[in-house]
Order: structure tokens, then sequence, then C-alpha cells
């Protein structure tokens, strides 16, 4: 046998058992972390739910609960799975510490309520905060979780970092990008002290970078230049793998099991109330049959004037309703795969495959790791419906995969 096959593939194995043990950690840490981390989000989360009712933005915009935070924890693990298997050898990417997952996952959202430390007039500001909110919160409870033997710092950034749209982290390998986040959240510890100079909390990014910069064109205008930390790049990985389980984890959620918005009110959807061969989403949920019931039992039409001008909230409940959404590794090509169920295949196909786009422009984020994309389409139709709706996934997808540079698929499969 050739010595050194037999050296390196002692190696590669030796490389791989150091790689799964390092970060192995028991179902009963999980477990307790997980009690742990609802504990103390707990009440954010239930400001989060009083304070989404005070905002005309907010009143139909979905669970980020106390629910909606257990289904992340479950998904981000089954998202971490796929992950790891994926990122194997990727200097990018690296193993999942799961026990800060765990915590992550439960204080994602917590910045729902606004925080303490900035006022807010109006939902929108509110909700783009809140990641950054989120971090805050986790500062804010530093001991308790640094006594469940996960760094709190590390929580804080990936609940700051686990929203592509309001964290401005769109390249999870971003040198520049990242310096942004951490310098944000310096700027809201530096506000929240200001208000509050006798419970001052801190962050500490120091695992990250030294604080040492660089000069470079910027990523957004080239002729700008901007100061970058020089950051270490094996905790940068860590950092990159942990916030792209949390992100698919946060995307798959089960709208269609538990349909309930910020405020406790309860969606009801009519699946038939579309409008065929509609031009575009927003053409499709014209007359939409969808209403929210709030905890009083009072019903009120998103088609209200005021309640969902923009049609943005109507998208999301017919489209995310739509769907069953999970993660797992592909072991023949070695991908991270985003698998779509579309439980009604006729309903709703644009709003449908709007919500499918959002997440496919999360796997957008994760450069350098190998995704892909699967659609499944359920139920059994007449050889008319069928070919009416392979029509428009085959032109989806084809788009889709020419747009995003991975494979997006779809299949029919009948239950």
């Amino acid at each position: 046998m050739n010595k050194n096959f037999l050296r390196n593939g002692l190696a590669t194995i030796f490389a791989l058992v150091i790689f799964v043990a390092q970060f192995t950690v028991s179902a009963a840490d999980i477990n307790v972390a997980s009690e742990v981390a609802k504990t103390i989000a707990a009440p954010y989360y239930a400001r989060a739910k009083e304070r989404a009712k005070t905002f005309v933005e907010l009143r139909a915009y979905s669970d980020h609960g106390e629910h909606h935070a257990e289904l992340v924890a479950v998904k981000s693990q089954e998202a971490a799975d796929a992950v790891e298997k994926a990122a194997f050898g990727n200097p990018s990417y690296s193993s999942i510490d799961r026990v800060e997952l765990e915590v992550a996952s439960f204080m994602h959202d917590t910045g729902m309520d606004g925080g303490t430390f900035k006022d807010y007039t109006e939902g929108n500001s509110l909700r783009k905060d809140h990641p950054l909110n989120s971090a805050i919160h986790v500062l804010e409870n530093r001991d308790a979780i640094a006594a469940l033997g996960v760094n709190p710092d590390m929580v804080a950034v990936d609940c700051m970092g686990h929203s592509k749209s309001t964290s401005g982290i769109r390249n999870l390998t971003s040198h520049e990008q990242w310096t942004d986040c951490f310098n944000r959240i310096d700027a809201a510890v530096e506000l929240y002290n200001k208000k509050y100079p006798n419970n001052k909390i801190y962050f500490d990014k120091s695992y990250w970078t030294t604080g040492e910069t660089f000069t470079k064109p910027s990523e957004k205008d080239p002729k700008k230049i901007v100061e970058v930390y020089v950051l270490n790049r094996e905790m940068l990985a860590r950092t990159a793998s942990t916030v792209s389980a949390l992100r698919l984890g946060d995307a798959n959620r089960e709208e269609s099991n538990y349909p309930y918005a910020q405020t406790g009110a309860k969606f009801e959807v009519d699946f038939d109330s579309y409008v065929s061969d509609a031009k575009d989403w927003k053409s499709e949920i014209t007359k939409a049959k969808i209403f929210m019931i709030d905890e009083n039992g009072k019903r009120t039409s998103l088609l209200t004037k005021g309640v969902d001008d923009s049609g943005y909230d109507r998208m999301y409940r017919a489209g995310e309703g739509n769907l069953l959404m999970s993660c797992a590794y592909n072991s023949k090509t070695r991908n991270v795969c985003e698998i779509f169920k579309v439980i009604d295949g006729k309903s709703f196909p644009l709003c449908t495959q709007k919500c499918i786009e959002e997440r496919l422009e999360e796997l957008d984020t994760m450069k350098n790791l190998p995704v892909e994309a699967h659609i499944i389409i359920s139920g059994n139709y007449s050889a008319r419906d069928k070919n009416r709706i392979a029509k428009t996934y085959e032109k989806y997808c084809k788009d889709a995969t020419r747009k995003h540079q991975f494979s997006v698929t779809f299949e029919f499969k009948a239950e």
C-alpha cells in the first residue's frame, strides 16, 4: 500500500474525528440551555406581543414570539447538521457549537419588544432594529448565558446577524460587512450605557479582532475607501456557520401549522381565493379572502384600507401558509439542500414562489457554501392542472437557477 496514501487517509480520518468531537454536546446540555434561554426570553416576547398591538405596521406581522423561537430552535439544529457536513474542509465555514445555536435560537427575536434604550414612533423602524435589540438583550443577560458554558458575545453576534435584510450582512464571509455589524453593536452599547449608567453592559469583539484595521474600496461603492477590521478567519468561519444555520432555521417557519400574528391574532386564509393567471403576485391577491381574528374574536379583512395597503402581509399569509420548509444534506451533491413542500400547487402560485424566493436569498448570503434548492409539489391533480402547474414551476426554477447561480429543481409527489 502506498505510504503517502495511508498517511493522508489517516490524517483525514483524524481531522474528521477532531472536527466532530470538538463541538459534540449531549442532549442534556441542549435541554438545559433550552429551558434557561426560554426563561430569559419569555418576558421580552411578552412585551413584544403587547408592543405590536400599538403599531399599525405590525398588526398583521407574522408571529415572532415564543412559539416561533421554539420552532427555530428545532429547525436551526436541523440546518446545522446540513451546514456542518457541507462545510467540511471549507475554510470559510466551520463546526457549530450546538448549545450556542440553541440559545441564539431562543433569543434571536427578543428585540421585537423594541428594547428600552431607544424610542420608536412606528413599527417598521422597530422591526428593522430588532436583531440589534436582541443582541443587546443577550448582553443584558451575560452572566446567565455564560453560566450555560457559551460565550454571550458570540450569541449576541448570532442574534444580530440572523436577519439578512436588517443586519446589513448579505455576505457571511465579508470582513467589511461584519466590521459594520460589530460597529453597530458597539454604538448601541454606548447608547444603552448612557441611558443606564448604573447598569452598564459591554460587548467584547476581541474574539474576532484585535482592533487592527486596513483600508479597502467599499463593496457598496468602490470609489469610497472604508476602514475594515482584520478578522480572525477561524472565528469568522465559526460565526458564518452558526448564523447560516440560524438563518435557515428562522426562514423555515411553518405558518400552515401556526397561523398567528405577532399580536396573537389568528390568520384565516381561503386558499381558493387567488386570481388565476395573474401577471404578478400583487395581482394574484387582489381578491384574497384573508382575515385576522384578534383575541377578542374581532375579524378584520386584510383587504381593509389601511391594514395591508402594500399587499405584503397578504402575500406572506398566502405564500408561507402554502409551504412546509426544511433543510437537509444532499449526500450525492454534498450540498446544503433547502426543501420546499408546496401544499397546493394551484393555490397562490406566485405568492408561494415569492416566499420561496426570499428563502433562496438567504442561501445567497452563504458565499462559498455549496447549496441547492428543491421544490416538492404535493397533492393529486388532473392532467390539465398538472400541466399548468408544471409550466409555472419550470419557468420559475429556470429563472431562479440563473439568478442565484445554484440548482433549483422541482418534482410532483402525490400523497
